[in-house]
């Protein structure tokens, strides 16, 4: 593993974690229960969206030339 895989793997946890607790609050502190279903499901499918978006660019971009010091 690269220590640029590293660091993106490091990030999507970070992402998760952080996400997951942005749930968890949204849901524990709801003062009205539609409201915050709704919203639950749209922060979620907005993040999962912004995720495999994020996926795609990471894996679209050649890491081995932007790092390899014979790129000219």
């Amino acid at each position: 593993m690269s220590l640029v895989s590293f660091f993106y793997l490091f990030f999507i946890i970070i992402y998760l974690i952080i996400g997951a607790a942005i749930v968890f609050h949204m849901l524990y502190y709801k003062i009205n229960r539609r409201v915050a279903a709704i919203m639950c499901l749209i922060y979620v499918i907005g993040s999962i969206f912004l995720l495999i978006s994020n996926f795609s660019l990471y894996r679209s971009v050649n890491w081995y030339n932007i790092f390899s010091a014979s790129v000219f």
